[in-house]
């Protein structure tokens, strides 16, 4: 699996690189402020416990103000993205997300009562609405998404309009311009009903909050290398992304990932071997991505398969198979499906066909079961493999 799945599950994945439409520099304490970008930099780094801590510090601060339950809710977001392909994800955190974005709404309409013309009280309604619709996504609800992201798109262009330089806002509205502009037609539809998006427009305002945001920078950064990466066919621009994002924070391991897959992605299978191998005693270790290890195992095994090194590609896809923290992970599933195509490449088609027949009975991922269905007719072949890395 790599960055360029060109699918819907994909989409919800890029946006998931980053957890959160972050706020801006607004009224609010310095020492909220700090607190406020501490708990991003634990986010960002994986370690919810920290940024729940440190957000939850913020909402007791400043009890009348949206940004501690707004960050808290974003969380939510976070946990769904590092668990999307587990079973019953949405449905289990769905529940506290509602009741967290329901404090942080209480707040910003209060806000908004006292002044229709206030910026930040309109940033934080558009910036709830946006991410509401980014969980109806979830749910494929598509119209309930496009009104949820019109909605949210339209109180942050307020937000613009008031005060030009509220860089932090431009973020949801470029990502609503993009998504909907970009999505699969079903939704592309639905959005275009309420506000017709704009692919080019959205880019330059995730650039003007990439350049002049407050909270939302790297936000903007992750946004962007997903896009360039799976999209626009931009790998080089994606890492150098990337790697200005590991030079600010050299020691943050979810960036490290990060250019494990856009590697592979460039089909830069050497780099992404030496990578892979270089962070795995880290990642193995880290008890913040210590429980994905799976995905960790599927970016490098098929650094491996695309490297043609295909002993070392199923001693890799088995150990991700055999020691998956979660076996319900579809991640895991995949592996299963690497795995059978790295036993036909060594012409090893009866090994291969158990892991197919796996496959072909779980739940779909990244079109799983068509792959394992097509292999248990007909041998995978290495132009093939490298044809779905692409997809």
């Amino acid at each position: 699996m790599s960055f360029a799945r060109n699918d819907f599950s994909r989409t919800l994945a890029l946006a998931a690189l980053a957890f959160a439409l972050a706020s801006p520099a607004f009224a609010i304490s310095p020492e909220a402020d700090k607190l406020l970008l501490q708990g991003l930099d634990e986010a960002y780094g994986l370690n919810v416990d920290s940024a729940t801590a440190l957000f939850n510090q913020v909402s007791e601060m400043e009890p009348e103000h949206p940004a501690g339950p707004f960050f808290l809710a974003s969380l939510q977001w976070l946990l769904y993205s590092q668990n999307a392909d587990v079973p019953g994800t949405v449905a289990e955190l769905e529940p506290k997300f509602d009741q967290i974005m329901d404090e942080a709404d209480r707040r910003a309409q209060k806000m908004y009562k006292k002044n229709h013309d206030d910026p930040e009280a309109n940033f934080y309604l558009g910036g709830i609405y946006g991410m509401r619709g980014r969980w109806a996504l979830l749910k494929r609800k598509w119209i309930r998404a496009a009104r949820y992201g019109f909605k949210g798109y339209k109180y942050l262009k307020k937000t613009v309009e008031l005060d030009p330089d509220y860089y932090d806002a431009y973020l949801g509205m470029g990502m609503y311009d993009y998504y909907s502009d970009t999505l699969p037609t079903v939704l592309k539809f639905a959005a275009n009903m309420i506000v017709r998006g704009d692919k080019q427009r959205g880019l330059r305002y995730i650039q003007a909050t990439m350049e002049k945001g407050h909270y939302s920078v790297t936000e903007a950064k992750l946004f962007l290398v997903g896009v360039l990466a799976a999209y626009e066919k931009q790998p080089e621009k994606a890492m150098k992304l990337i790697q200005e994002l590991r030079r600010e924070k050299p020691d943050n391991l979810f960036f490290d990932l990060i250019e494990v897959g856009a590697r592979i992605t460039a089909q830069d299978w050497t780099g992404a071997i030496a990578f892979g191998e270089y962070l795995a005693p880290r990642v193995r270790e880290n008890p913040w991505t210590k429980p994905h290890i799976s995905m960790f195992d599927l970016y490098l095994g098929e650094a491996y398969l695309g490297a043609k090194d295909y002993g070392k590609a199923i001693e890799t896809f088995s150990r991700c198979i055999d020691k998956a923290p979660e076996p319900r992970k579809a991640t895991v599933t995949y592996c299963h499906l690497r795995e059978a195509q790295a036993f036909d490449l060594v012409g090893q088609h009866a090994e291969a066909l158990k892991d197919y027949n796996f496959v072909k009975d779980k739940p779909d991922f990244f079109d799983s079961k068509e792959k394992a269905k097509r292999g248990l007719k007909t041998p995978a072949t290495y132009e093939e493999v490298l044809r779905q890395f692409q997809e």
